[in-house]
């Protein structure tokens, strides 16, 4: 493995708010936000006390006890082992190569509304759109994490930040010149606590969980930043005000001029700029806002490339991969496993061009990527725990509140949503076009041979780091 000259430049707080803010905030989940009206209050509160705040507890207290590269693989190999701590880092850097394909295709769609919308059902523009800007995000983060910063920063100022502000002026300037209110916005219980004997309402619950997934991912980076310590915490609870507010915020800007039966699943946010913009003879600003919509997600992807691979490099450097996968360059950056991610993320976007019915395969990806990212989930709070008990004396700069009763109240909460999500990631989404068993089947099937793959991978890369240790050791004598 290549030897590093000088220690990669560190970062401060704030551009460390920007990375983490890149990988968990988007605007793109503000129609699904929007569609339960008031309730969105209700779910949004539920979401963040059931597994945001946990997340962003658990990491913060495990990012600080072993505050070096690596993230989850350290955490729950601290737990539970070297092999399990493997499989928890798979499951969160496969997750990213599906989940990755489905964000940069909808970059595709927002970038062909401010194009030409027919552009939208080109499966080669499409692809193209995959290939260019991942390569693209993946030629950036080999200068480091220091650009990373910077990147992340304009990404989320201008992708996530301006849009936002745009929508709420706009929904301030619909009020105020005496505009109809088109959505019940009366507190009252039936309007604002949904029914829970609905699955339907279940369902809408875990979609709002999956929007605030990724909290831990910027752990990984956490020896890049200065003074990690104090500042990861500070981090990860502003990044989790900021998430909530936008989400709130952004939903109410949406659903005052829109009826909540009406808002797109794809297309929501497009449609308030656009009834917004045309009413004051403005239209021509909703492609402009298209493209700063496109620009934050790509500022999403672009602050993935780096996240779950540092675990994997973490992996590769305990001798886990062969060799040749553990080479970093002058910056830190482990460049094979980042040109790796880059390929395997590209084969899938060439699958959706032999795929005949895009949507479908945007939901099936979209659905294994959640059943695969929960068990990485559940693997990271079952090691809170366990670590409260098996290394206490490891020093917490940040210490999950009350003590271990706090700890299993908090791992448990984040527990019980994962096993739920599991429930409903087996069930097909409404819009879904085939049938429930084809779905459940390729979720299954899917799920099984995530989990196996690195049970291979890893029997593979101790075999040969055992092999060459006894040829070096025979070598010698």
């Amino acid at each position: 493995m290549t030897s590093n000259k000088s220690a990669p430049a560190k970062i401060g707080v704030f551009s460390f708010v920007m990375i983490t803010a890149a990988v968990v905030m988007s605007v793109r989940t503000l129609p699904m936000t929007a569609q339960p009206g008031m309730m969105t209050i209700f779910f949004t509160l539920a979401a963040a006390i059931c597994f945001m705040i946990p997340t962003a507890l658990v990491s913060a207290e495990l990012a600080t006890a072993w505050p070096e590269d690596g993230g989850i693989f350290i955490w729950v190999r601290e737990a539970f082992g070297e092999r399990m701590g493997f499989v928890a880092v798979w499951m969160q850097w496969i997750q990213m190569v599906f989940g990755m394909t489905s964000i940069l295709m909808i970059i595709g769609a927002i970038f062909a509304y401010a194009i030409d919308p027919a552009l939208a059902e080109n499966k080669m523009y499409i692809l193209a759109v995959i290939l260019i800007i991942y390569w693209g995000c993946t030629f950036v983060n080999m200068r480091g994490v220091k650009t990373l910063g910077w990147v992340s920063t304009l990404c989320v100022i201008l992708g996530v930040f301006l849009p936002f502000f745009v929508l709420v002026a706009c929904a301030i300037g619909y009020l105020v010149t005496g505009n109809p209110i088109v959505t019940d916005l009366s507190l009252t219980s039936a309007n604002l606590i949904p029914n829970l004997t609905d699955n339907g309402n279940w369902a809408l619950f875990i979609g709002f969980v999956f929007v605030v997934m990724g909290m831990e991912v910027s752990a990984s980076n956490v020896s890049s930043v200065k003074n990690a310590e104090r500042n990861y915490p500070v981090a990860v609870f502003l990044v989790a005000l900021f998430v909530f507010l936008v989400s709130v915020i952004g939903s109410f800007a949406i659903f005052i001029g829109i009826p909540a039966e009406h808002i797109s699943m794809t297309a929501g946010l497009i449609q308030a700029f656009q009834t917004y913009f045309d009413m004051w003879g403005l239209g021509w600003l909703t492609p402009v806002m298209a493209v700063c919509m496109a620009i934050g997600l790509a500022g999403q992807v672009n602050s993935w490339v780096l996240g779950p691979v540092r675990g994997i490099q973490a992996t590769a450097n305990a001798g886990a991969l062969p060799k040749i996968l553990q080479k970093t360059n002058k910056e830190g950056v482990p460049v094979s496993l980042v040109y790796l991610q880059a390929i395997l993320i590209s084969i899938v976007g060439i699958l959706i061009t032999v795929m005949p019915n895009v949507d479908d395969f945007y939901f099936m990806l979209l659905g294994l990527t959640s059943l695969v990212y929960i068990v990485a989930y559940l693997l990271m709070f079952s090691a809170a725990i366990y670590l409260r008990y098996k290394r206490p004396e490891v020093p917490r700069s940040f210490n999950v509140p009350g003590g271990k009763l706090g700890m299993w109240i908090c791992s448990g909460l984040g527990i019980a949503t994962c096993l739920l999500a599991g429930y409903y990631g087996f069930l097909p989404p409404s819009t879904y076009a085939g049938t429930a068993s084809e779905y459940f089947n390729f979720q299954f099937i899917g799920l099984v041979v995530m989990a196996v793959i690195p049970l291979l991978v890893y029997a593979w890369g101790k075999k040969s780091s055992a092999a060459k240790q006894k040829l070096a050791m025979q070598e010698t004598h």
